[in-house]
């Protein structure tokens, strides 16, 4: 066993990776299906570190706290009191979700500024060009 895997071996087995219960599971199954719904939107609380997903045309809301997740669909809520180590894993799906969707952002924006860039230099050569 060489010196890597050999740190892996004690690392998983003095730190073991967070192993979601069945309950969890779904929880992160639902929040990943919302995810990969074209209408949801998510939104952050920077003070107080909430995540809000939203997605009306589903009627599904989910509110991740320090403490809990919240999902509810106007009838009914479940609240699942999450541990640190779940919320953790949760805060990680939802960070990975806003940073691909404002790299998307970023890059429709940006693709918009270098169209703006192009023009401008067409139109500088063309009134170059015609005088």
């Amino acid at each position: 066993m060489n010196k890597t895997n050999l740190l892996s071996y004690f690392s998983e087995k003095f730190f073991p990776k967070y192993k979601p219960n069945q309950h969890e599971k779904l929880v992160i199954d639902i929040i990943n299906l919302l995810f990969n719904h074209p209408d949801t939107e998510c939104i952050t609380a920077p003070i107080t570190e909430r995540y809000y997903i939203s997605n009306k045309e589903l009627g599904y809301w989910v509110r991740i706290g320090d403490t809990a997740v919240t999902i509810t669909n106007h009838k009914f809520t479940y609240v699942a009191q999450s541990p640190l180590n779940f919320n953790n894993y949760i805060v990680k799906i939802v960070k990975e979700y806003i940073e691909r969707d404002r790299q998307e952002f970023e890059k429709q924006v940006f693709q918009n500024e270098l169209e703006l860039l192009e023009n401008i230099v067409t139109n500088i050569k063309y009134n170059t060009e015609t005088k």
